[in-house]
């Protein structure tokens, strides 16, 4: 089973860039494995426990069910007290060199899935704070005192490239409407010529 799954989780490398989708998909592959392997995400390893046939013998306060002995685990049980491991493994194997240090130290899958979650959504609050920013220097997009054409495209470039870097796409339309309205108006017939134009349609 590990072998099969082992394929499918080569591919699930964490990514901050798109972490909402590597989300889903790890979420999906670990359920997929086992249906308590969610269980061990949450709520942490699963402890197999039997019932306590001294708990009558020691009195009012004693625990009805306890640990089970390993050497006492069924085969089933045996997989289900394995789930962590079979879980960390994965976690283990969608993370690179430089986020691998940030979970060495975690005792279980669950701790992992923690520190995984807190960095991918601070990445995203990151994120969608500096696309806001972007948005904004997008509006206010112009051509600069002396600058020529070509250098204001090269920078709109640049800008566009950063914009889809945060995960925004602009359409042809936009970009275009946007470059025209930056002209200054000692652009204003060109403006309009190339408003009339089939390329800014």
């Amino acid at each position: 089973m590990e072998k099969d799954h082992a394929n499918r989780f080569k591919q699930l490398v964490f990514s901050l860039a798109k972490f909402d989708d590597w989300k889903i998909r790890m979420q999906a592959l670990l359920c997929s494995i086992h249906d308590e392997m969610w269980d061990v995400i949450t709520t942490g390893p699963i402890t197999v426990m039997m019932a306590n046939t001294q708990a009558a013998a020691q009195g009012a306060g004693a625990e009805q069910m306890i640990p089970k002995p390993k050497d006492s685990y069924t085969s089933e049980e045996r997989t289900r007290a394995n789930l962590d491991n079979v879980a960390r493994n994965i976690l283990y194997n969608s993370l690179d060199d430089s986020l691998f240090p940030r979970v060495r130290k975690c005792k279980n899958a669950m701790e992992i899935w923690k520190v995984l979650m807190e960095l991918g959504e601070w990445d995203e609050q990151e994120k969608d704070n500096k696309l806001t920013v972007a948005m904004k220097k997008f509006e206010d997009f112009k051509m600069l005192p002396n600058e020529t054409i070509m250098d204001m495209e090269l920078r709109f470039t640049r800008f566009m490239r950063d914009l889809t870097d945060l995960g925004k796409e602009l359409s042809e339309k936009e970009k275009n409407l946007k470059i025209l309205r930056g002209l200054p108006k000692s652009w204003e017939m060109k403006v309009i010529a190339m408003r009339d134009s089939k390329n800014f349609q």
